[in-house]
């Protein structure tokens, strides 16, 4: 199997698992500072998971040794290495660099490669569990994980992604923590301005949208409805961001990160005027100067939205959107 399908798999695997999208709950581990003694992970360690050596350097390949054939009772998981950054609360977003290993010949079969920004998943109790086994582990550890395919990676991913694997297969799997988002923005709240459609949030954060009547405005309107106190998002920025959108007065999202992915996606911060990969220039003008932890609502007027043609499915040519925004963080470039 090539290098490129082997990353080619992992990434279907986090693909399929959120398709369904995902309930976020604030609850159980605190955020740096952090006391690896207050968090319980879901899974503890045991005698195979000691069996299990991962002395690469930390964001390469873990090149793991283990004695072979290894048989999995149960799912056992260890942090090898701790790292000094945030921790891993239930509800959070990681990204992970992944790599897994056949137990029974010791042979690498998937791997995220190290070599671009990790598999981003929620910390939360869902197939695959690489977001679950990682729980109550802090940015910069790695960690090594024994148990069947079936009870790690979930039939529904093997079967999908067609992988050589049975449910009852071992697998050996190495994580290295990237880096953490939380799940949700965590601003300040702020009195929003009267005019504009009211936003009401479900406990993992997805907004819903209620609408003060049918006529839209025609100009750009902004609101800060949660005030971060994190980096400010500039120009060109790469911004990490959970997003809703809507068109004025429809009772169905076109888009929802919440509930097409479960995690937050990237987006380039600059007008599409200047770049390719931009936004529309209301939706740039909107989150430069914005701050990491913020929630932003954009009322979007065509005026200063997407150029005709190139809106996004399920959107009318022409139409007044609105979306809301959760600044999650900025991922280096």
């Amino acid at each position: 199997m090539s290098v490129l399908k082997k990353r080619v798999f992992v990434r279907k695997l986090a693909v399929v698992a959120l398709s369904a999208g995902v309930v976020f709950s604030v609850s159980g581990c605190t955020n740096f500072p952090f006391d690896l003694a207050a968090c319980s992970p879901l899974y503890t360690s045991g005698s195979n998971s000691a069996l299990v050596s991962a002395d690469g350097e930390l964001s390469a390949d873990p090149e793991a040794q283990f004695p072979t054939p290894l048989i999995a009772d149960g799912v056992e998981s260890e942090v090898v290495t701790v790292g000094d950054g945030e921790q891993l609360g239930n509800g959070d977003v990681a990204s992970l660099q992944i790599t897994i290993y056949n137990g029974e010949t010791g042979e690498q079969l998937i791997s995220t490669g190290h070599d671009n920004a990790g598999l981003r998943v929620p910390v939360t109790e869902r197939a695959p569990h690489f977001g679950e086994i990682a729980q109550c582990s802090t940015v910069g550890s790695r960690i090594v994980t024994v148990g069947t395919a079936g009870d790690i990676l979930g039939t529904e991913n093997i079967a999908q992604n067609q992988l050589p694997l049975t449910d009852n297969d071992t697998i050996v799997m190495v994580s290295d923590v990237e880096s953490r988002y939380p799940g949700k923005a965590d601003g300040a709240n702020q009195v929003p301005p009267a005019g504009l459609p009211a936003i009401v949030l479900a406990p993992n954060g997805q907004p819903g949208f209620t609408f003060p009547g049918p006529d839209a405005p025609t100009e750009l309107k902004i609101a800060t409805l949660k005030a971060g106190s994190g980096r400010t998002v500039a120009e060109g920025d790469l911004a990490v961001m959970h997003a809703s959108g809507i068109e004025w007065n429809a009772d169905k999202t076109f888009m929802n990160s919440w509930e097409d992915s479960g995690v937050p996606g990237n987006y380039l911060v600059e007008s599409s005027e200047t770049s390719e990969r931009g936004l529309p220039p209301g939706l740039a003008e909107a989150l430069i100067g914005q701050t990491v932890g913020s929630q932003v609502l954009v009322v979007l007027p065509p005026s200063v939205g997407f150029a005709q043609g190139t809106e996004p499915d399920g959107v009318t040519s022409g139409s007044t959107l609105v979306f809301v925004f959760d600044i999650l963080g900025i991922q280096e470039q």
